[in-house]
């Protein structure tokens, strides 16, 4: 494969590789590295972002080469140049930007279809409700604690805070009130803290779920589907809670897509 090594530019010469250890390394001039990049297409995301992983699981599973661009979550400007509003993901290429997530597989899955068509099964949809308080509660107070790329800054973190209520606040009451922001914050530590009691409950919930997944390759009987592209990108952010019970068969599931789409998950940095 060829590697780009950030090498100050007076240590190349005109021949094509160099060696460094013994070993020759093939070198791509880093004017090169950086006129490649720009002739690819490039996705906007938040790492955390479940609809941002839809589009990431389908490209890495169909090869597509991109330029991932992580936006800080409190950037305006970039996705309202590129779209007009504050949105993820986007997807630009030579036709220009797009957004939604599965507008976006729809159009770089035409040309060599990859994904059979989503089943409507209603168990994963009742499934995804039934946990949508609890997972609120365990995922989003970790997200602005570990360093994912939208989060580095207090400002990205700020803004997440304020906009992402924490139940059993409703999103009008939470964005549209007059809680300060330090309050905000003690709610997310609050529950943060009711970890001890809400993990085995999601342990308990998964469970559940491990028998409603056909296998390890696919959720649903018949193969890859949108099925897949959903539940996968919501399952990926469990792996960001220390101390959850993964059944082997969803343990198998998330290793199998992390490896096959290239996106990897959170267990090293699980809090």
């Amino acid at each position: 494969s060829v590697l780009l090594y950030a090498l100050p530019f007076q240590l190349f010469s005109t021949a094509s590789a160099y060696h460094f250890h013994g070993v020759q390394r093939s070198v791509v001039p880093l004017r090169a590295a950086a006129s490649m990049a720009e002739t690819l297409p490039k996705l906007y995301v938040y790492d955390h972002c479940p609809f941002c992983v839809r589009v990431r699981f389908a490209l890495g599973l169909k090869g597509v080469k991109h330029n991932l661009q992580f936006m800080a979550n409190d950037d305006v400007e970039t996705p309202t140049a590129l779209i007009g509003k504050k949105i993820a993901p986007i997807w630009v290429d030579d036709d220009g930007p797009m957004a939604e997530s599965l507008d976006i597989i729809q159009k770089v899955d035409a040309a060599s279809p990859m994904f059979r068509p989503a089943s409507g099964r209603t168990d994963l949809k009742a499934w995804q409700k039934k946990v949508q308080t609890l997972m609120r509660k365990l995922q989003r107070p970790r997200y602005v604690l570990v360093p994912l790329p939208e989060f580095m800054q207090k400002d990205g973190r700020d803004a997440f805070v304020m906009n992402h209520q924490m139940p059993p606040y409703e999103k009008a009451n939470w964005k549209g009130g007059d809680m300060p922001l330090k309050l905000k914050y003690q709610k997310y530590d609050e529950a943060l803290a009711e970890s001890a009691d809400l993990v085995p409950q999601l342990s308990e919930a998964l469970l559940e779920l491990e028998t409603l997944i056909f296998c390890e390759t696919c959720c649903t009987e018949g193969g890859l589907s949108y099925d897949d592209i959903d539940l996968w990108a919501r399952l990926r952010s469990i792996t960001l809670i220390k101390g959850l019970d993964i059944p082997p068969k969803i343990r198998g599931y998330l290793d199998h897509f992390s490896e096959k789409a290239d996106c990897p998950l959170y267990d090293v940095m699980a809090v």
